[in-house]
């Protein structure tokens, strides 16, 4: 059914016990895909921080500072050292609206346009009998976005159509940046992100405007109307870097551990020293493995709770009886996944430092004893009258 709104469209649907006992048979499925996924996840995420941990300390011990004024054939193939002023030689450039400066290193342009988005909620009810009833509210708005918006698959295309979108966003670097008699390798140059906004724009491609720190398509920036673009820039101009790569000749490229591949590039801006720079990334390299432990655990939870779906649908005829059920599977998922998360990352770290990973083997067991324990006091209390 439709509101009276013409840019809101609410879908109310009824999907029956046996079609969600089967969707939950689907789901045992996936979650016996997502288990050994999880598990592959974890162990080769601990393969990847002992790889880097390893290279990074190697690296560091090893690097050779040098200065930027010559190149010395000696350092050829080794891992560098320097800092200096890093500029563009042919500037980045944006051909679309000629946009430049002398040793311009990056430049990044920003578009945008004025155009119709979807929006969707979505609220589900558990009814008497087992059938659930779920109700999607599409919502349209008119609003800035940087990507467009197919609106021949919005739920309602009629009345909000958009126009196609002419300039996209995009990148621009230098063609050759130099760090005094070196040349940056693309990869280095590509890993700068500390952009700076352009605060002013003056000559205004055809058919734009110059809005003080944008080019403006359309009629008035304050009202913007379906189909306007506006388009902004930020970009890295020429400034003193510190860097850790490896010399090849003339250039600075990634340098590769000889004992496990691992890559080095590493750049950042202002005086920083090599010490520093090997900190920082070993800093990255914890939030990264972090991040796919956190994804690991989180598929191994997901896993568990779809395996264990179906005890939830056998009782969904009571609502309060599914919810109940299906909040103790997710606390079964959880102290499942909990050790087996632990004991695959220590298994990984044993063999590289067998103190750490011995130490997680016993949180692992600690972990699935006391969950053991606490599992075997509930049934006990719940038999004792």
């Amino acid at each position: 059914m439709a509101d009276l709104n013409p840019d809101s469209f609410t879908q109310t649907s009824t999907t029956s016990w046996l079609s969600r006992i089967g969707s939950s048979l689907v789901g045992t499925l996936i979650g016996i895909i997502l288990l050994p996924c999880g598990i592959a996840l974890l162990s080769w995420n601990e393969g990847r921080a002992v790889t880097a941990a390893a290279g990074l300390k190697r690296g560091l011990g090893s690097i050779v500072e040098i200065s930027t004024a010559s190149v010395n054939p000696q350092n050829n193939t080794k891992l560098v050292y320097l800092s200096g002023t890093v500029t563009g030689a042919t500037p980045a450039t944006d051909p679309w609206s000629g946009l430049s400066e002398a040793g311009l290193v990056r430049l990044q342009r920003r578009v945008e346009m004025y155009q119709w988005l979807e929006r969707e909620s979505e609220t589900k009810s558990n009814n008497v009998g087992g059938s659930q009833t779920t109700q999607k509210t599409y919502t349209y708005v008119l609003d800035w976005s940087e990507s467009l918006h197919n609106s021949a698959q919005f739920k309602i295309p009629a009345g909000h159509q958009n126009p196609t979108m002419p300039l996209k966003s995009q990148a621009f670097e230098a063609n050759a940046s130099k760090i005094g008699a070196f040349t940056l390798d693309k990869s280095l140059i590509q890993d700068l992100n500390n952009f700076e906004p352009v605060q002013t724009l003056t000559k205004a491609p055809a058919g734009y405007v110059a809005q003080g720190n944008m080019f403006y398509k359309g009629t008035n920036p304050d009202q913007p109307a379906l189909g306007d673009m506006r388009v902004t820039y930020s970009a890295i101009a020429s400034q003193t870097y510190s860097i850790a790569a490896q010399q090849n000749g003339d250039t600075l490229t990634s340098y590769h551990d000889t004992k496990n591949d691992y890559k080095i590039a590493l750049i950042e801006p202002g005086v920083v020293s090599a010490q520093q720079l090997f900190a920082d990334q070993a800093s990255t390299e914890k939030l990264i493995t972090w991040a796919c432990r956190l994804g690991g655990f989180v598929m191994l939870v997901i896993g568990f709770s779809l395996i264990m779906g179906p005890l939830a649908m056998l009782v969904a005829f009571l609502p309060f009886l599914e919810g109940l059920v299906g909040f103790g599977t997710f606390f079964v998922a959880l102290g499942l996944a909990i050790p087996i998360t632990l004991i695959t990352i220590a298994v990984a770290w044993i063999a590289s430092r067998p103190v750490i990973g011995g130490g997680i083997l016993l949180v692992a067991v600690a972990a699935t004893w006391l969950m053991r324990s606490l599992a075997v006091k509930k049934k006990s209390a719940a038999a004792t009258p």
